[in-house]
């Protein structure tokens, strides 16, 4: 029984310790047992077995039950205390609330302080670049120290374990062969001080420095191990959430900088789109470059010819900020020429009077060519960053789309001066050519005042001297575009009160004044139209009469433009139709209102006077100019086109009107 129960009493103990449940372990105990009496060839109906049984199953449960106690009261002995738990919290809880650092360590310490009953409690934060250590929160220590007390790892009790990365707890700070007074931060009061590293974990020399929580107390105090355990662990939380506001502080200023950087992007590409004129397209490139990158200078090459440009040296269409004379200048027109040559950026060292500096130049580059090169003068030591090549090529992509428009404007605007001079000598030329025409012409009909053709002669005079004038009009570069109807009228007047008007008969043109312009292809049609009208209104409407008047005027709706040509002379026969008519004149005018101008001519007498009327659509220069395409001038006979022509008007019996 003694055995038994050492056995038992053991076996509860293990399944204690080990955390197995009470039913699972009476269970084993139970079968154990069980197993172990029938193996004997024993009776479970037997008193003394049952009461062994009993008495093992009891020692079971009692090893069972004192191990869970031992282990419970193991563990309250080693828990952490309930204030230390709710620090924890309310720092991370700090740490996840708020990314700003500065807030982030204020509550630290604050809490730290008031956990640990410290009289002061101060977070130093370590700058690897300068090698050095900032207070930058703090309770119990003077405020004015904050921000502006910075030492060096290895200096006083904190610096100490900021080098060694090694927890320093001093019970008489004072004392200690490390201590370093510093009067600006109140540390002097204080008489123990536990200064605990805050690392980074990479495996590497104990850790990556972060920086150091501290706590001081005016009494004397032996730091515990419970004490240091818990401000090593807020010291690695501390760590941790630094680093990542730190991560987040870089992250937000450089999204800032890229917002930044495409606000500036667009406001430059806004200003080079602003201009069309070349030089003021390279000037502003230049000037944005320098500003935006901060370069000392900045300046754009090109090759001055667009021939064969390995021959060329590039030249300097543009700089901006201070020139310095370069030790070698054939060094850096060689580097800009492989610029140039292969559309690749290039960034060197050069060397002029004032020192060293740095050449980074970038093509100018075109889906059809290279334009040119940028090239900035930066410090010697400086390297433009990914994000700055990635803007610097942005830009560049910006600066070379408005060139290539500058550029483009230009020749568009060289080709168009070229093509106006060209249109201004053809419509000279054709001018003097039909004043020849017409001046042969006079010649003849001087020959032959009285003769039966005479007055043939003199219309085919006006006609000529009518399409003369409106060439002559054209010529002025002013009116290349086009002219208004009533210069076109009073020049055709003109003309005819010279040409055509026979003595005897004094005739007035009343002209209204239009803003109405016609397109050069219209004008010279419109002129002869015209020139027609007042034909037909000298040669039937005054045909008895010694004066008459001739009304000029001009309206456009929507679009459409009306000309009203009117004279008091004789009125039409109440029979006159003018599609009908055999005579040259209205067949003229037809055929040109119908096909040149695409309109209408209707021409009709009231009781005070015979009016005129021509209408057609205006028209631009673009509007097509295949006369043979247009209906009017083809008349449709089953499957064949016969073109009207001049020839067929003239072979045409009769006059005109």
């Amino acid at each position: 029984t003694q055995t038994m129960r050492a056995a038992y009493t053991s076996f509860g103990l293990a399944a204690g310790r080990g955390m197995l449940p009470l039913e699972d372990t009476m269970a084993a105990a139970t079968e154990t047992l069980q197993h172990f009496f029938e193996t004997r060839g024993a009776s479970i109906t037997d008193g003394s077995i049952m009461l062994a049984a009993g008495i093992a199953l009891a020692a079971t449960s009692r090893a069972y039950h004192g191990a869970m106690a031992e282990a419970s009261s193991e563990h309250a002995a080693g828990a952490t205390p309930l204030p230390w738990l709710e620090a924890l919290h309310n720092i991370n809880q700090a740490a996840t609330a708020n990314l700003e650092l500065t807030t982030r360590l204020e509550t630290t310490v604050r809490v730290v302080a008031e956990t640990t009953g410290a009289d002061a409690c101060s977070v130093a934060l370590y700058d690897e670049a300068t090698d050095s250590l900032a207070l930058l929160a703090a309770v119990g220590l003077n405020p004015a120290a904050i921000g502006a007390v910075i030492f060096r790892p290895g200096i006083g009790i904190t610096g100490v374990a900021a080098a060694e990365r090694s927890v320093m707890a001093v019970t008489d700070a004072r004392s200690h062969p490390a201590y370093l007074a510093l009067p600006s931060t109140g540390e002097d009061l204080y008489a123990s001080q536990l200064a605990v590293p805050m690392l980074i974990r990479d495996g590497a020399n104990g850790g990556r420095l972060v920086g150091v929580l501290n706590i001081h107390t005016i009494d004397r105090r032996a730091f515990a191990e419970e004490e240091i355990a818990f401000l090593q662990t807020v010291a690695n939380e501390l760590a941790i959430s630094i680093e990542n506001a730190r991560l987040y502080s870089r992250t937000d200023a450089r999204l800032r900088r890229k917002i930044a950087e495409l606000g500036t992007l667009q406001r430059v590409s806004h200003s080079l789109a602003s201009t069309l004129d070349l030089g003021d397209v390279l000037r502003l490139i230049a000037e944005k470059a320098m500003e935006l990158f901060s370069a000392e200078s900045a300046a754009i090459f090109r090759f001055p010819h667009r021939g064969n440009r390995r021959q060329q040296a590039p030249t300097i269409a543009f700089r901006v900020g201070d020139s310095r004379q370069l030790v070698e200048e054939l060094s850096r027109d060689e580097v800009i020429r492989q610029v140039l040559h292969t559309g690749t950026p290039r960034s060197v060292e050069v060397d002029d009077v004032s020192g060293a500096s740095r050449l980074f130049c970038l093509p100018l580059r075109s889906a059809r060519e290279t334009l040119g090169a940028l090239c900035l003068r930066l410090p010697h030591n400086v390297e433009l960053t990914e994000d700055e090549l990635g803007l610097l090529q942005a830009f560049s992509d910006s600066a070379t789309l408005a060139i290539e428009n500058a550029r483009l404007y230009q020749e568009a605007r060289y080709g168009l001066e070229t093509a106006s001079a060209l249109l201004q000598e053809m419509h000279h030329r054709v001018r003097n050519n039909l004043q020849t025409v017409a001046a042969l012409l006079s010649v003849q009909l001087r020959q032959a005042e009285e003769a039966p053709w005479a007055v043939h002669l003199r219309e085919a005079i006006s006609r000529v001297q009518a399409i003369a004038s409106v060439h002559d009009l054209l010529s002025d570069e002013r009116r290349l575009a086009g002219t208004t109807i009533d210069v076109i009228a009073r020049h055709v007047a003109n003309e005819a009160m010279r040409t055509l008007i026979p003595p005897g008969l004094t005739v007035d043109f009343q002209i209204a004044p239009s803003d109405i312009t016609v397109p050069s292809k219209q004008a010279t049609v419109l002129a002869l139209l015209i020139n027609e009208l007042i034909s037909n209104a000298v040669s039937h409407g005054f045909e008895h009469r010694s004066k008459g008047t001739v009304t000029i005027s001009s309206t456009i709706e929507d679009g459409s433009v009306s000309i009203r040509v009117e004279n008091d002379g004789e009125r039409l026969p109440a029979e006159f139709d003018s599609e009908q008519s055999p005579g040259l004149g209205m067949r003229i005018i037809h055929r040109l209102a119908a096909s040149d101008l695409r309109g209408s001519f209707v021409i009709r007498s009231s009781a005070t006077a015979t009016t005129a009327t021509l209408s057609f659509p205006l028209t631009d220069d673009d509007m097509d100019d295949d006369l043979l395409s247009r209906p009017a001038l083809y008349g449709q006979s089953g499957t064949e086109q016969q073109q009207t022509s001049f020839e067929d008007l003239v072979r045409t019996p009769g006059q005109g009107g």
